[in-house]
């Protein structure tokens, strides 16, 4: 049996996987939710039924939770409360997940000389906006939502776990990393219910754990060639299907954090990391790096890419 995964709404690459059914005492399960924007699907083998739907219960409800956490389009998650702080000179005191996501993406904005950037968010609202409405932003919006930009504006307390968010108007923006952290969430969750073999899919976002039984991997075919892999995170960013067209001219929806608008020269790029998390905010950072400082980041995070 062959399952092909779509990236990023039926898009991207034809990554393909494949599964054998039944092997031995395992079973093959595979089970959907959405959230986040898109449909987290869930693979994996498990003695029985009942075993099974337990442990997807589980993971399906860590990203519900999670969710209510980091997502920029309740006004009623965690995130949007903290952002609602921004300015007042106030620390908030954040919950663990909130704290490690910060944590990492402060990383990854660090190593990608802020080409990864969760402060976008005031230019992400411009640009749903200006999606609706059919016309690019002026220059004028442009400067105003750069403005409110800027990882040197998230202040962390080691000390207390909290977080103060310098500037005025700052919104936090995790769609490139929400999605790959949670997916490494809900794997830990289907490990301690003793699911060994497991894939995660969401939106071109990929984690997988050991190899089926009897395999030894997953099977992904990336550019035409086959890659048995297990225990790491798959991730691939681009704009081959996914654009903003406006006059005629085609936009990515990955916006440039320092140029405040999405690129016009259509690519993608695949990354193979030790995680989902890595694995996500690598690859939308080296799809707007400089080709040779993404080959060094690469090698320095002991990843694989494929441009």
């Amino acid at each position: 049996m062959s399952i092909k995964l779509l990236n990023k709404r039926n898009s991207l690459l034809g990554l393909f996987l494949f599964f054998c059914h039944h092997t031995y005492a395992q079973t093959r399960f595979e089970f959907s939710h959405p959230q986040m924007g898109t449909m987290f699907r869930i693979v994996f083998y498990a003695p029985d039924s009942a075993k099974a739907l337990a442990a997807t219960q589980k993971a399906f409800i860590r990203l519900d939770t999670l969710n209510m956490i980091l997502s920029d389009y309740r006004e009623d998650s965690e995130i949007n409360r903290l952002c609602r702080t921004s300015g007042t000179g106030q620390y908030v005191k954040v919950s663990d997940d909130l704290w490690k996501i910060t944590q990492e993406s402060i990383k990854g904005a660090r190593l990608t000389e802020s080409n990864f950037d969760i402060t976008i968010g005031p230019m992400t609202q411009l640009w749903r906006r200006m999606k609706r409405q059919k016309q690019l932003p002026s220059d004028t919006q442009i400067a105003e939502a750069r403005a409110k930009i800027g990882m040197e504006n998230i202040v962390i307390d080691n000390k207390n776990q909290a977080i103060m968010l310098k500037k005025q108007g700052m919104r936090i923006d995790f769609g490139g990393i929400g999605k790959g952290y949670a997916e490494d969430e809900m794997m830990k969750i289907l490990q301690a219910d003793g699911i060994t073999s497991a894939m995660i899919e969401a939106g071109g976002n990929i984690v997988i754990s050991n190899a089926p039984p009897q395999e030894k991997g997953w099977k992904v075919i990336i550019t035409n060639k086959d890659y048995y892999l297990k225990n790491c995170g798959i991730s691939t960013s681009g704009d081959m299907y996914q654009f903003v067209e406006i006059d005629g001219r085609k936009y990515s929806h990955i916006i440039d954090p320092k140029k405040g608008i999405g690129g016009t020269e259509l690519h993608q790029v695949t990354i193979i990391s030790k995680d989902g998390t890595s694995s996500e905010w690598l690859s939308k950072a080296l799809y707007l790096m400089d080709k040779e400082k993404s080959k060094k980041l690469v090698k320095k995070m002991k990843a694989v890419a494929f441009y």
